[in-house]
């Protein structure tokens, strides 16, 4: 098998980055040139605004290994960084945020992590996060999510180290609901973690307000965790139970002379029982068809309204090393 054209692949899902995207960008080129390996840097635009582009497009003319992807509107951040795997060659592939809360030098820090690990995916913890204390406490409830249905005993972020052959099979999902780090946890359960540094630039301003986040939540809650609709089967059982024996406890006091009111016992044990099987079928059906929801729903996980030259040419003109990287070993 041929090498991959580069060692990393860098994916950066951009907002609101005009301001902080340079330096962002110099900070990656001075620690990956440091390395001594070949890098590219994919700036994906998930903003729809024409001066990010332009800031993207500059960057890109200055430098060969910058590479931009304009999509048609906001699609999200998840949608953006899978639309931007589509575009590595990478051996690996780095994920951070614009914003430099998440430090291009301890990109060292993840590689060394999985060396040693031998993990497909390995995230950047942060040692102490900053920020306002409803952002921390919303992040880290929202986490409780994930980290169950991943199966891993630490918190998420989006500085992942990602090896280029899941990244690939990540990028054949068309899921317009695509939560990157599910996804993951599906492609391999090789998912490790190391401590690092985190910064909390001046005059920051998250993208994520408290009704993003409460999205957020209920896009993990309800489409990729199966807990609300086992409740409601467990719920709809346990009803039903205590409907029977509620509507046995009628059938006891009716016959020793307890209920004296004509009718009430048996509307009494029709309602509770009815009640208690309507709620396990419920439960059962909703099931299904959440399931099949999820299968027939087609809408586009993002479309793509132009790129730089350089990402263009990776997309039409494929090198055979990256083929192999995208399919892997056959």
């Amino acid at each position: 098998m041929t090498s991959p054209a580069v060692d990393i692949s860098v994916v950066i899902p951009c907002f609101r980055g005009e301001s902080s995207l340079p330096e962002l960008c110099a900070r990656l080129t001075r620690s990956l040139e440091a390395r001594g390996a070949p890098f590219e840097i994919i700036l994906v635009d998930d903003s729809a605004r024409p001066a990010l582009w332009a800031v993207i497009e500059g960057l890109a003319q200055a430098d060969p290994r910058v590479s931009g992807v304009r999509l048609m509107r906001n699609f999200g951040q998840h949608n953006a960084t899978v639309c931007g795997f589509r575009h590595v060659r990478g051996r690996w592939v780095v994920t951070l945020d614009e914003d430099l809360q998440n430090p291009p030098e301890e990109i060292g820090a993840l590689l060394a992590r999985a060396e040693q690990t031998g993990a497909d995916v390995v995230y950047g913890i942060p040692r102490a996060r900053q920020g306002p204390g409803w952002r921390s406490l919303a992040s880290r409830l929202i986490m409780v999510i994930p980290r169950k249905v991943m199966r891993v005993s630490f918190d998420i972020s989006a500085f992942r180290l990602i090896s280029g052959r899941v990244a690939a099979e990540v990028a054949r999902s068309e899921r317009h609901d695509i939560i990157l780090d599910i996804y993951l946890s599906w492609v391999t359960d090789r998912i490790s973690a190391t401590e690092v540094r985190h910064e909390h630039p001046e005059g920051l301003r998250s993208s994520y307000t408290l009704g993003r986040l409460v999205t957020v939540f209920f896009n993990l809650l309800f489409n990729y965790a199966t807990f609300p609709l086992r409740l409601a089967s467990v719920g709809g059982f346990c009803l039903s139970v205590m409907s029977a024996l509620a509507g046995a406890l009628v059938v006891f006091s009716k016959y020793t002379g307890y209920i004296t009111v004509p009718g009430w016992a048996s509307l009494a044990v029709a309602v509770l029982f009815s009640s208690g099987v309507t709620l396990l079928g419920v439960g059962i059906l909703s099931e299904y068809v959440a399931r099949i929801f999820l299968q027939i729903n087609q809408k586009p996980q993002a479309v793509v309204r132009q790129t730089t030259p350089i990402a263009l040419r990776a997309v039409a003109e494929p090198e055979p090393s990256r083929q192999e990287s995208l399919h892997g070993h056959r």
